[in-house]
């Protein structure tokens, strides 16, 4: 059999009945919290940090204080049985984010924090080449975030420790068992990936989402972990300039502000005209002076360059430069409105792109694509600060299906429900329904691909007398989104029942390292490495259990 017909005999014994999770959550509660607390009271030897898996009589390695491999009709594991292949992913894309700081070695086992109370870890702090401050500036994207972060903070017991490394619990994929894995069709792109014969020798990701995701970071985990273990297939998305202060990608610098006009639906001041692209985020100028420039960081490679723009009567020009050579000059002029693309092949390598306006009518740009010419996964990250799903029925429908068609995705994930809680006036109905457009949208467009709803974490409500308490309308729309995602054939990811249920983000906000924002609402750059490793070890369960049951 193979792994991609076993994980459908085996996706019913994954999916929880819906009247058991809230049992498996409080249980998952109850084990996970005692498991990291006894695991991070000593430190492991050296051995253990570097060692490589040690293989069970399946010839997989489990994750300590699972429940083992399962069998046929068992309940799902506590925690994701890992492969080798899978810890050592899950080791290199934490690196790539944390540096030396891991959560946990390539066994799958705790690392013990021991920097002092006082101290910030390293991926907390500054550092030469990143703004700190980047964190803070997306605390504004989501409404009424500013100042929640005030004196009151969590009810903490005072003296009481919150060890940030042990915060998140296992969550599965939730899908229709009628249906099947949620994720099959992007299980098989994988596998046709591995065995090269995927057409294009690229497994396309599209992550969708708000400031969550605009920040690049759980985005990055889910890059580099899958290209570690399915091959690197380039960056994927970035803008041309920057359509906000704080735009960053972990592989990029992106340059260039002035003189460009950012549109999407969210912003009232430009043209609500729905012509804002695949991202969902316009940049138009018209200006000799406007620039955009994109360089690699670190190394970040790239050899297959894609320009996605608007075309237009009155359309202007633009050129476009690789390492200060001209490359060509593309005329974005036309009789009617459409999507417009530009692509150009460079020899494999660290290129510096820059964009620079003729000045002779509009130009307006919806960002650019960034490959290698070897088969691999590719992730492109789609965030805008302050978003809601329901946006993306505001873009228009045409230029953004040939868009995405074009990228022809065998994943799209999506990231929203905070912005929307604070939406009260809004009937839950209609929230429903805009969803339902969404997906309906996503189906006609890109019918080949799986789809991924991440529910919106935990978000208290600040009560007068400084306390927090639960927020009604989250739980509301996370019951929807569940609802909505089976009936499209989607899976569903509880992201507040990852981070513990109610009342959860004030221990975030409270642990050490910190793990998410004093506003309540963001997480830390280590709290969203923590969401990408969960998430994907969720999201892999059904394709690497497979292959335990001899696939």
């Amino acid at each position: 059999m193979s792994p991609s017909a076993s994980a459908r005999a085996r996706f019913a014994s994954l999916a929880p009945p819906r009247w058991r999770r809230p049992l498996l959550v409080g249980l998952l509660g109850v084990l996970g919290l005692g498991y990291w607390s006894c695991a991070t009271t000593h430190e492991p030897d050296p051995a253990e940090r570097t060692g490589t898996p040690e293989p069970g009589p399946d010839g997989v390695a489990s994750a300590e204080g699972a429940a083992g491999v399962p069998e046929a009709g068992d309940e799902p594991p506590l925690l994701p049985v890992l492969n080798e292949e899978a810890l050592t992913a899950r080791v290199a894309a934490q690196r790539r984010l944390l540096g030396s700081n891991l959560f946990e070695d390539v066994r799958g086992r705790p690392v013990p924090w021991i920097t002092p109370q006082d101290e910030l870890p390293d991926d907390e702090g500054p550092t030469p080449d990143e703004d700190r401050s980047i964190d803070d500036a997306l605390l504004d994207s989501l409404p009424g975030s500013s100042g929640l972060g005030g004196p009151g903070g969590a009810e903490v017991t005072a003296g009481q420790r919150i060890n940030g490394n042990a915060l998140g619990l296992f969550v599965p994929i939730e899908g229709s068992r009628e249906q099947g894995p949620p994720l099959q069709r992007f299980y098989d792109a994988l596998e046709a990936l591995r065995r090269g014969e995927d057409a294009d020798g690229k497994v396309r990701v599209l992550v969708y989402g708000g400031s969550h995701t605009d920040a690049d970071v759980y985005p990055q985990y889910i890059r580099t972990y899958l290209q570690e273990r399915f091959g690197d297939g380039g960056h994927g998305f970035v803008h041309v300039a920057k359509p906000w202060r704080w735009y960053r990608h972990a592989d990029y610098w992106v340059e260039g502000s002035k003189h460009w006009t950012t549109e999407h639906a969210q912003r009232r001041k430009g043209r609500m005209d729905g012509l804002y692209g695949y991202m969902g985020t316009s940049l138009s100028a018209k200006s000799k002076r406007a620039v955009g420039k994109i360089h690699p960081r670190g190394d970040a490679v790239g050899a297959v360059y894609e320009l996605y723009f608007l075309r237009q009567p009155k359309g202007g020009s633009f050129k476009v430069l690789a390492d200060g050579e001209l490359q060509a000059t593309v005329k974005t002029r036309a009789d009617a409105l459409g999507p417009g693309y530009h692509r150009f092949v460079l020899p494999e390598g660290q290129h510096h792109i820059e964009i620079e306006l003729s000045g002779n009518g509009e130009v307006r740009m919806f960002g650019m694509t960034i490959e290698r010419e070897q088969p691999g996964v590719v992730v492109d990250t789609l965030g805008i600060g302050g978003t809601r799903a329901a946006n993306m029925l505001q873009w228009n429908e045409d230029i953004w299906a040939d868009n995405v068609a074009h990228r022809d995705p065998d994943l799209v994930t999506f990231f929203y429900g905070t912005n929307e809680a604070t939406d009260e006036d809004q009937p839950i109905e209609a929230y429903e329904n805009d969803l339902r457009a969404v997906l309906d949208r996503l189906a006609t467009v890109a019918p080949q691909a799986s789809c991924l709803l991440m529910g919106p974490g935990d978000f208290p409500r600040r009560r007068e007398d400084g306390t927090w308490g639960n927020r009604a309308r989250i739980d509301q729309i996370i019951d929807v989104q569940r609802r909505v995602a089976a009936d499209h054939g989607c899976g569903f990811w509880d992201t507040k029942a990852f981070m513990g249920g109610d009342l959860s983000m004030p221990l975030w906000a409270a642990a050490q390292p910190p793990m998410a924002k004093q506003d309540h609402i963001h997480f830390t750059k280590r709290g969203y490495v923590r969401i990408g490793m969960a998430v994907m070890d969720a999201m892999m369960v059904a394709f690497d259990g497979a292959d335990l049951s001899g696939g």
